[in-house]
Formats: structure tokens, sequence, C-alpha cells
């Protein structure tokens, strides 16, 4: 039996427990159900996702990935964090509930973007401050990965713990052939948003955790979590981990498609081929969002010359077409001459 089985099997002639609505919203949104569910099923769901990410220990998540980030943190317990000027604020508010002190590292800009953190600027910022905790975005929000391996052996080195906030890096792990090394191989603890880049529902998401952190990061996530959680939610993660096989077979068309589109469209070049950041030209990302929102494609994010895209399996052929027309268009519009290359200018 599975957290999907069970929920859809679940059909009493009266629930006289909650949720209130009684599964009239949704009957597949209940609850504990004396000893027999979800017993252990959840467990089981998770233990196959440790094994498909290669974990110590892998944990769903209903309330987001910012919960990942803070039970880390908190399982740490540091004095200090170094951390990125680009960094998620669900770090900010780990180093406020865990009364540490955050030191950011970079900060200054090339193309209008963030520096990448960098092993030496980490390393300085720990044997300077004596932090004990390094966090660390990888991907950025553009598709962009520092050297992670790097850092972790300069955090290591000064004795120190890695988290990486791979919020935006959940697919890595299901093509490593394809895109750079999941961050649950060279962390002491990830998170990953599940419902970012995969087929999971908003809200859901991992944290993964090897030996050093495991046990309290365990902790961490009972005192900061709901003991009410969505087994819809948890479905959903099911779900993804169980389905990642197929999941993972459709990389090849997102990626000829990406590689198509990066050919024909001025693009940022990036490490993740599927975050596509077409390039309008410095000072129309706002109004090239908008522009391709009158077409009915819907972009992630822009910033003042960039606008965002996510790409996965999800996407059908038809879908893609029409994107790749509107990028096509749009470039043109903003930038004149289509397939203008990036010029990082």
């Amino acid at each position: 039996m599975t957290i999907n089985g069970y929920l859809a099997e679940y059909a009493p002639k009266w629930r006289g427990h909650t949720p209130g609505h009684k599964g009239k919203h949704d009957p597949r949104d209940i609850t504990e159900i004396l000893d027999v569910f979800p017993a252990g099923l959840i467990e089981e769901a998770e233990a196959r996702a440790a094994r498909l990410y290669g974990a110590y220990s892998l944990r769903f998540l209903t309330g987001g990935s910012s919960v990942g980030i803070k039970a880390a943190v908190l399982a740490a317990a540091p004095k200090a964090i170094v951390t990125d000027a680009y960094r998620h604020r669900a770090v900010d508010e780990a180093a406020l509930l865990a009364g540490a002190k955050p030191i950011t590292v970079g900060g200054e800009e090339s193309d209008g973007l963030p520096l990448l953190t960098t092993a030496d600027a980490v390393e300085r910022a720990m044997k300077e401050s004596g932090a004990e905790v390094a966090v660390v975005q990888y991907p950025d929000y553009y598709g962009r990965t520092p050297r992670l391996a790097e850092i972790e052996e300069a955090v290591h080195g000064c004795g120190g713990l890695l988290i990486a906030d791979s919020a935006h890096g959940a697919h890595f792990a299901l093509r490593p052939d394809l895109f750079p090394e999941s961050a649950v191989m060279l962390s002491d603890a990830c998170n990953m948003s599940a419902h970012k880049t995969l087929g999971a529902m908003t809200q859901t998401a991992f944290l993964a955790a090897g030996e050093r952190l495991a046990e309290r990061a365990d902790e961490m996530l009972r005192a900061l979590g709901t003991t009410s959680p969505s087994y819809v939610l948890l479905a959903s993660l099911e779900s993804c981990v169980d389905g990642a096989a197929g999941a993972a077979a459709e990389y090849d068309r997102l990626k000829r498609f990406s590689d198509e589109l990066r050919g024909r469209v001025p693009c940022l070049p990036n490490d993740d081929f599927t975050r596509i950041a077409v390039d309008v030209g410095g000072g129309n990302g706002r109004r090239a969002a908008y522009e391709f929102f009158g077409r009915g494609i819907i972009a992630e994010k822009y910033d003042e010359r960039y606008v965002v895209f996510i790409l996965t399996p999800f996407d059908t052929d038809a879908e893609l077409r029409a994107f790749r027309s509107a990028a096509e268009e749009i470039t043109d519009k903003f930038r004149g001459r289509r397939g203008l290359p990036h010029t990082g200018k």
C-alpha cells in the first residue's frame, strides 16, 4: 500500500473525524485513521526518496523548502552563518531563530546579476568571523551554480558545516549526465523544493541530511512543523518520487528544445538548460514579461534585463512551441535582430 493508494481507496460510510468538511471539498483530504493510516507509509516513501537521491536521510516537507532551511540551520546551532548576498529570506529567518549572525559574502554585480559565491570568499569569511556554518544557494534563480565541491572542501577544512539551499535543484539528481551534481552529495544538508522543478504540489519539499545533522534536523522539523500535515501534499511527494524514472526520460526532449531555443533567441548562459533566462536587453525586463503575459505565456520572474522561465517534463511540445514563437517575436521587438548573441554588456 502507498499513501496515494490509501487515499484513493478511502470511502467509509461516515467520517466521524477531522477535517470538518468530511471529504466534501476533497475526498482525498483525510487525517490519521486509528492505527492503520498513515502507519509506516510516509517512512517507506521517504526511504524510496532517500535511495533516489543517495541521501543518508531524507524527509518530506509540507511547509515548503523554507522550513527545511530553518530546520537545518537550527540543527547546526551556529553562532554565525556565512551566506550569499543573493540568499533567500529564509536564511535570514533561520539565523534569527538560531540567534546567529549572518555574514554576507559577495554582493558585487556582473551584467546586473550577483556574482556567484566562491570557496575563497567563504573560507576567508569563516576564518575571520569564526562562523561554524555556511549556507550557499545552488543553483541560483538563473540556473547558475557556484563550485559547490570546492566550497564544501573549504567549509569542512574550517571544521564547519555546509548547508545548500537547493530549492531550485531538486531535478539535478534525476539526470546526472545532463545536470550539475546534486547538492545532496556536496553538503551536510540541503533543502529541495519538489514543487518548483518536479511534479509535486505547491508547498512541498525535501530535506536531505547527512549523518552529522540528520538526527538533530528531525528534532527541528518536529519543532517547526505541524502535527496535522496534508496527506494530499504528502501523496504528491510520493508520486513525484515514484514517477522519477518517467520524468527523467523527458529531459532529453527538453534538452533538445532548450538547445534549439538558445540558438534562435538570446539567453543568459547558465548551468541548467531547463532554466531559460531570455535576454531582452537592459531596461526591458518588465515590459517584455508583460508582452509574454499578453500572449498567454507567464514567466517565473523578470529583472531589468532577463525574463526567466522554467522547463519541466510536464511541458507539452505544443506549449513549448508557443513559448518559442513568443520568445522570438518579443526579442525581435526589444533587441531588433533575431538570434542577437548574448554579449555580457
